[in-house]
């Protein structure tokens, strides 16, 4: 969690610029992702959605989203049937569509707990394991995901940090 002005913009840097990847395959250890995740937590009005369409206008694999009109689906993706063959599709969402790139989510604090739990595999594995009307499949969602929220009664309270 990044609370400060100043430690915001070194983290969204280190964000936008990626870690260094780490292969440890030899060892046996396996590979360990390179992407951060930032969350911006703030009092109302201190710019941080600004902030988060800076990021995805300057990012060419960004997305951008709001936490209060997201769903789970939205976020990871969902089966349609095509009108034309009449075949099941799969339509991907926010997260896989910012494959090698930043997914910004704004209102994060106003976004369902169901909805938040979608992101734990995509932000840790960073992997969406789909099984839904007969299609099964993994696909790859290395994003980062940079995500703005308001303290709890909209007002940032120093005694509990």
């Amino acid at each position: 969690v990044v609370s400060t002005q100043s430690t915001g913009s070194s983290g969204i840097n280190a964000e936008y610029g990626g870690g260094a990847k780490k292969d440890f395959t030899k060892t046996g250890r396996g590979r360990f992702r390179n992407d951060l995740n930032i969350l911006l937590c703030g009092d109302p009005g201190t710019s941080k959605s600004q902030l988060l369409q800076y990021v995805y206008n300057l990012v060419p694999r960004g997305q951008y989203t709001s936490g209060k009109g997201s769903s789970a689906t939205g976020l990871t993706a969902y089966i349609t049937r095509d009108p034309e063959t009449k075949q099941v599709v799969l339509q991907t969402g926010a997260l896989v569509l910012s494959d090698n790139g930043v997914c910004c989510i704004d209102e994060f604090d106003k976004m369902d707990d169901s909805t938040r739990a979608v992101l734990h595999e995509v932000m840790e594995q960073q992997t969406l394991s789909i099984a839904k009307a007969g299609i099964i499949c993994v696909l790859n969602a290395r994003a980062s995901v940079l995500a703005a929220a308001n303290p709890c009664d909209s007002r940032w309270n120093p005694k509990l940090t």
